[in-house]
């Protein structure tokens, strides 16, 4: 075969395949002068912006299709591109928001003429939304079912296991503290709960329970965490407190349980509740140590008549 000829099927061949990849190609390809305009595109990618015909993009840019921070970044991008000849690989891009959102891989690389001098970029994007609307509704069940973990399902409140997480990490913490900082544990059980399940019954036995949750979470502060540790009793760890601003908060409780009685069966029936108070001492940090202290003075409330908190 003459060279010539062989050369000339060579170059139909070329075409074959560009026109082959233009037409047919899933991923979105794109070719970009020295100033990001759009050089060169197959029909994925001008259907992309609602063209007909690649040709349509011609001389455009990003500027012309997308929201000015989005075409910005993409251009401060092939610009670095242009200046190391390096591309950048899997870029997660998304465009467009809630139910209208998509989302694309995309790959930038350096454009080369035929002296190997770069003369623009060129890329190609896969959409990936649905396999990203998966990872994000997958990552959407694990936070749930990590909070389902941790939480109590009758209360509302963290549960006994996150408790002595909690506990743990904040003693590791203001163990380190130089600073004078601590925290304190209060611990508080519903007065009489047994009467109460015989009384009225295990459902409303358990809404008295979610009240005195309630009164828990409504008259603490934001920095403080609230649990249910067990049938009837509570735990309450409040972060960067002195004595005085932990007692306060203790008695509170205490009272508000009194004073606001719970209804049962269309009846006004009076909850209250003990406590007992202890402070974290980073100069003996044993966790097991600090409960059964808390636990001491709380059975010390039992003792001296109920309602009441110990410190």
């Amino acid at each position: 075969m003459p060279e010539a000829s062989f050369w000339k099927k060579m170059q139909i061949n070329d075409m074959l395949v560009i026109d082959t990849i233009r037409k047919y190609g899933r991923d979105t390809i794109y070719f970009k002068d020295k100033d990001s305009k759009f050089i060169w595109n197959n029909y994925m990618h001008a259907n992309q912006f609602g063209a007909i015909k690649p040709d349509e993009l011609i001389g455009k840019t990003d500027k012309d299709f997308f929201p000015p921070e989005f075409a910005e970044r993409a251009r401060q991008i092939e610009l670095e591109i242009m200046r190391t000849g390096k591309p950048v690989l899997n870029i997660e891009e998304q465009l467009g928001e809630d139910d209208d959102v998509r989302y694309y891989s995309a790959s930038k690389y350096p454009l080369y003429d035929m002296n190997n001098e770069i003369v623009g970029t060129w890329g190609i994007s896969r959409d990936i939304t649905e396999q990203k609307k998966l990872e994000l509704e997958l990552e959407r069940s694990y936070h749930k079912m990590e909070r389902l973990a941790r939480v109590d399902d009758l209360s509302g409140l963290y549960n006994r296991r996150y408790f002595y997480e909690t506990l743990e990490k904040y003693a590791s913490l203001y163990e380190r503290r130089t600073d004078g900082s601590t925290f304190a544990l209060l611990v508080l059980d519903v007065d009489d709960m047994t009467h109460v399940n015989d009384l009225y019954g295990q459902q409303n036995g358990d809404q008295v329970l979610r009240s005195v949750a309630e009164l828990c979470v409504s008259n603490v502060r934001k920095e403080d965490t609230c649990f249910r540790t067990g049938g009837d009793e509570f735990a309450i760890v409040l972060l960067d407190t002195d004595k005085i601003t932990a007692v306060g908060i203790a008695k509170k409780l205490v009272e508000l349980a009194a004073s606001e009685p719970v209804i049962i069966e269309g009846k006004r029936e009076k909850i209250t509740i003990s406590a007992g108070l202890v402070l974290f001492n980073n100069e003996d940090p044993d966790i097991s140590d600090l409960l059964s202290k808390a636990e001491r003075k709380l059975n010390k409330s039992k003792r001296e008549g109920k309602n009441k908190v110990s410190f």
